[in-house]
């Protein structure tokens, strides 16, 4: 058995490092609301800024039950290992249809987390921090770097779990020491194998998932995501959603305003997705755009670290990285803890650090490591990509959900066997560090035993007021040029460009950036045509 890479859409976070080890823990130990009975006390059950009623003109008879939900909110109660930080958060869960066809039959929840505006609340902003897969719910934990002071005084800020990820009946397939033995399979060798073990392999995988969650699995892409949304604005008591998504969050943004033109409000898609492409067009964007910023980080290394663990010219460094890899292809690296490091684990652990400069020194001292011969700590990166703890608990459902998601977002793929390899020859070609590991996503979808959802195609959302697209020119994860599309593709909106390194702009400390988005959210602003930040 063997895997290829994920085949990424998006990153999984919003231009930061993924969440550190106590705010997984503490995330784990929220305490969840249940949706209210009749008899709920409305002071309990009403946001905070002032609406004790769900909003639900416009909706269909047969939704609005729904809609008009009344949800308890909850405190979250988080553990000490959270340093005690009292964030005031306050938790619930609505009730949506798993099947939005089928709105009579069974039912499912998205949960969510609110933050309390500082001041007086104007109302709520809707948060996504990417993936797919990524909890919003966790974000929460770390509101203060992904939210301005500005914003949180006057929003409510709200993150939720999409369905199927994290405590919104997240998808499980796999136990922990099932999904550890997964992860350690060696990379796709296309030299020996079959593409067709990889179809196998996540067909298997979705049967899994299918017997643990049933129906849901089915029904867990984007545009049933975007229609919960609007259950979300409607108990929250909103007559249009703001929303600030990051990465995945600008998709999910933008097919909640294509199905929802009319209420779609001040909407901020930083790190924008072009939905026109297919994963394999979106994979080799991604390996070429990270080929790139793996060079960026060599010269970094070299001018600003003292002993970069790197030397010689870019082309020697990038060697020596690539025969890092190699070796743990052959199956010749081991973790402190015994665990194979596989080629796709030091993969992952390099890509990691790339999706922010700040994080571009924890590279140089895993690489040192992993140069001396101790891995470990390229693996730990891995790990936190798939929010693996150093206990081996796995405190996310993120890499199932992600393939799930993925899956079901795209169509069944034409691509023939020899199709597949010519694409993984491109990728080489294009990235001849990460393009040999990151390819045959296609194939991993084609083995997925559920049928797609969604397809590549423009969303206009012709109607809409203007929404905002930040997009970064050296963005790694999510390539500029997606941004620009994006933009193009759109009834109405604004690009702003941020020139600068990493994944999306608004948490990346450019104060040109922040302002100009708080601009738009508090004053609904938008940024003269052109503007560039950097």
């Amino acid at each position: 058995m063997s895997r290829p890479a994920l085949p990424r859409r998006a990153a999984r976070t919003p231009g930061r490092p993924p969440l550190g080890r106590a705010a997984a823990a503490a995330a784990a130990a929220l305490l969840l609301g249940a949706c209210a009975g009749p008899g709920a006390d409305p002071a309990a059950d009403a946001p905070s800024g002032g609406a004790t009623g769900a909003v639900v003109e416009g909706v269909p008879e047969g939704l609005r039950g729904f809609y008009a939900q009344t949800v308890r909110w909850e405190p979250c109660a988080f553990e000490a290992e959270t340093g005690g930080a009292d964030r005031d958060l306050r938790c619930a869960a609505v009730e949506v249809p798993v099947d939005w066809d089928e709105p009579a039959g069974p039912t499912t929840e998205v949960v969510m987390a609110r933050l309390a505006a500082d001041g007086e609340s104007r109302g709520a902003l809707l948060l996504n921090p990417g993936g797919p897969g990524v909890s919003g719910v966790d974000a929460m934990l770390s509101a203060e770097g992904l939210v301005s002071a500005d914003v949180r005084e006057a929003y409510d800020v709200v993150g939720f779990d999409p369905r199927g990820v994290g405590r919104s009946a997240g998808v499980r397939c796999l136990d922990d020491a099932e999904l550890d033995a997964w992860r350690q399979e060696p990379a796709f060798d296309p030299q020996t194998q079959s593409v067709d073990e990889i179809r196998d392999q996540y067909e298997r995988l979705g049967q899994a998932c299918t017997e643990e969650a049933g129906e849901l699995v089915g029904h867990v892409g984007t545009e049933s995501a975007a229609r919960d949304m609007d259950v979300l604005r409607a108990v929250l008591g909103q007559e249009r959603t703001d929303y600030l998504g990051f990465s995945y969050g600008t998709h999910l943004g933008a097919v909640y305003a294509e199905l929802f033109p009319e209420r779609a409000g001040r909407m901020v898609l930083d790190g924008g997705v072009d939905p026109t492409l297919s994963n394999a067009e979106a994979i080799a964007d991604q390996a070429e755009s990270f080929e790139r910023t793996l060079r960026h980080w060599v010269r970094h290394c070299q001018e600003e670290i003292r002993g970069c663990v790197v030397e010689g010219t870019e082309e020697q460094a990038l060697e020596r990285i690539q025969e890092l890899i190699a070796t743990a292809a052959e199956g010749g690296l081991t973790a402190a803890d015994g665990r194979r490091v596989t080629a796709t684990s030091v993969v992952e652990g390099i890509l990691a650090p790339l999706y922010s400069p700040s994080t571009y020194d924890g590279l140089d001292e895993a690489l040192g490591s992993a140069f001396a011969g101790d891995p470990t700590a390229l693996l730990q990166l891995s790990d936190a990509t798939h929010g693996r703890s150093p206990e081996g608990e796995y405190t996310t459902n993120t890499t199932v959900a992600f393939t799930a998601i993925s899956c079901l977002d795209q169509p069944d793929s034409p691509l023939t066997d020899e199709q597949l390899a010519a694409h993984q020859e491109e990728l080489t070609r294009r990235s001849p560090t990460f393009g040999p590991y990151l390819g045959y996503g296609e194939a991993a979808c084609q083995g997925w035993p559920l049928e797609a959802e969604g397809e590549p195609r423009p969303v206009d959302a012709e109607g809409s007021d203007p929404l905002l697209v930040v997009g970064t020119v050296h963005d790694p994860a999510t390539p500029y040029a997606w941004s620009q599309a994006l933009v193009e593709q759109l009834d109405s909106a604004r690009l702003l460009t941020y020139d600068g390194w990493g994944h999306t702009a608004y948490t990346s400390g450019s104060a040109c950036v922040r302002e100009a988005v708080d601009a738009y959210l508090l004053e609904g602003e938008l940024p003269a045509e052109g503007t560039t930040c950097s």
